[in-house]
């Protein structure tokens, strides 16, 4: 990421405020790749009182400003912001700078202990930068923030953007020009073309200044254009992870023993529709998660669902799937294990060696997961 520290910082600044900015820039662990890159053209600041202090404290500003310089000039890079007094998109006075660029990218998501397995796959096979990606982790210059369920998303985002009411407010600004980061939510979706079932989160999010605009399109499409919000295209997490694992899981020899998850298995891998891999819910079969019949009668279910995997609540496949796949992972043995959770378990499976970016570009079908990749690297 390139930052431009424009001339009128080095004229007016307060000296104080350009070192710690300074240093919050050019600062990176020893052996470590640099978090970010300054743009100076030292020629135009070099007589100011600024670089004069600032060179005093920093023996060799002119050369390292100089070889910054010209690296971005032969890598025609862009830049990224501007710190300056100008009013502008991607414009900071000095003051919002400090407190923009010394915090960490936060990447929010609804269950970040379990989600988190996804993003990781999704960094390791989709940024070619991937390394970097990681050591900036390993330096908590990005980190993943638990939203704590998709109905807790406002009450969240609402405490995390407080920090910055008070700076938005003071420059004429909306807090989500401060908040470096994304939010990820699942779509829950059960069928393509049901109506998108966020509106009122979204409302709720556009209220706490968050960016909500190019979400959805007018028939309910998903599109995530220019936000820093992405709802998942596919129903949720797990609907991303590629076949192969399924038929790796139908090899494992305590699955074969294990009649429910076997039988499951064997209907899944043999859905021939590949919307009926991007909307079922795996953990827990067709709607209602809880309280699936009265009496002992299945309830209804609703017609578009049935008609997406072209079964009927009487057929023994769905009656396979509606239980879903109680997968608890494995212990050190190969053994199933128990007392776990799916939840907990299954996004274990994106860290296997079978998935890969092929696979997984496979099953995602249409470039989603190089999206997320962009847009995560784009924050760094």
């Amino acid at each position: 990421m390139w930052i431009n520290i424009t001339k009128e910082i080095f004229d007016k600044a307060e000296f104080k405020s350009l070192n710690f900015l300074y240093q919050i820039l050019s600062w990176y662990p020893s052996g470590s790749c640099s978090r970010y890159n300054i743009v100076v053209d030292t020629e135009k600041v070099f007589d100011s009182e600024n670089f004069r202090k600032l060179s005093a404290v920093e023996k060799s500003l002119k050369e390292f400003l100089d070889i910054e310089y010209t690296n971005f000039t032969n890598e025609n890079s862009n830049i990224s912001y501007k710190i300056s007094y100008e009013k502008k998109l991607n414009n900071f006075n000095i003051e919002e700078a400090i407190i923009f660029f010394n915090q960490p990218v936060s990447i929010v998501l609804e269950n970040n202990k379990n989600d988190s397995q996804f993003i990781l796959a999704i960094i390791k096979h989709f940024c070619d930068n991937d390394e970097i990606v990681f050591t900036h982790f390993n330096n908590g210059w990005i980190q993943f923030e638990n939203a704590g369920g998709c109905s807790n998303v406002p009450n969240f985002m609402d405490g995390f953007l407080k920090k910055y009411k008070a700076i938005a407010y003071k420059n004429d600004k909306k807090v989500s020009d401060y908040f470096r980061g994304i939010l990820i939510i699942d779509s829950d979706k059960e069928y393509e073309n049901q109506k998108f079932k966020h509106k009122a989160l979204m409302k709720k999010l556009e209220v706490l200044g968050l960016n909500v605009d190019n979400i959805i399109n007018s028939t309910d499409k998903i599109i995530n254009q220019n936000s820093n919000i992405h709802i998942l295209e596919k129903r949720m997490m797990e609907n991303y992870l590629p076949k192969e694992i399924f038929d790796y899981l139908k090899c494992q020899n305590s699955i074969k023993q294990d009649k429910e998850l076997k039988d499951w298995l064997d209907v899944y891998c043999n859905l021939t529709d590949k919307s009926q891999y991007d909307y079922l819910n795996i953990s827990d079969g067709f709607p209602p998660k809880k309280g699936k019949f009265d009496g002992s009668i299945r309830k209804e279910v609703d017609q578009e669902i049935l008609k997406l995997f072209a079964l009927s609540v009487t057929d023994l496949n769905f009656q396979k799937l509606d239980k879903g796949f109680k997968f608890q992972g494995f212990d050190d043995n190969g053994k199933l294990k128990s007392g776990s959770s799916f939840k907990e378990e299954f996004p274990n499976l994106f860290r296997k060696a079978i998935v890969n970016k092929s696979n997984l570009e496979l099953r995602d079908g249409n470039g989603e997961l190089q999206r997320i990749a962009n847009k995560i690297n784009n924050l760094l």
